[in-house]
Parts: structure tokens; sequence; C-alpha cells
């Protein structure tokens, strides 16, 4: 793991819902994470994603069929603060958001 040569990494489902504890054991044992939408609920622990840079796939798709409107979701905001996000389609399948136009 010191080489970054490990066979596994962590990468939960986290902060979608819920409480912000599971952002917590997250931050101590991810390698990073899906979602992170509760994060907005909790400065200190932006600022401690942002410090070590702890990666967040965000799915504003996803997140708005379930949680959360477009114009709520926390993605530009984090991108601002300098958190380490990407944008992810989590689950494009199950979304069907893979359908073809004809």
């Amino acid at each position: 793991r010191e080489r970054d040569m490990s066979t596994f990494q962590f990468r939960p489902h986290c902060g979608e819902a819920g409480s912000i504890t599971h952002l917590v054991s997250a931050f101590l044992t991810a390698d990073n994470i899906s979602h992170g939408l509760n994060l907005k609920k909790s400065p200190v622990l932006q600022y401690l994603y942002y410090l070590a840079q702890v990666p967040i796939a965000m799915s504003p798709l996803s997140n708005n069929s379930l949680f959360l409107e477009y114009s709520k979701n926390p993605l530009r905001e984090f991108l601002h603060k300098g958190l380490c996000v990407s944008l992810s389609t989590d689950d494009p399948m199950q979304f069907h958001y893979t359908k073809v136009s004809t």
C-alpha cells in the first residue's frame, strides 16, 4: 500500500443519505467515495476531505432522481472549494441512462 500497489480499493457509496458519521468512517478508511452529498452539512468534514484530497465521485443524475434536485446538488460548490470531485454515472443501467435514440 505504501507504493500505491494495493490489489483492492475501498470505494463505498457514502454520504448520499443518512448520518454524516458514514462520511467520518469513510474518511478514516476509504480510498475514495461515491456521492458525498451530506458533506454539505459539515464544513469541518469538507475541510478534512479537501486537505486529504479524498476523491469524491458525484452523480447528479442519480441523485436528482432519488434525493436531490439538480439546482441543490453541491458538485459545483465542492469544485469551487477545491475538493477532489469527479462526475460519475453511478448506476447507468439501473436508471436507464443508456437509452439509444431511434
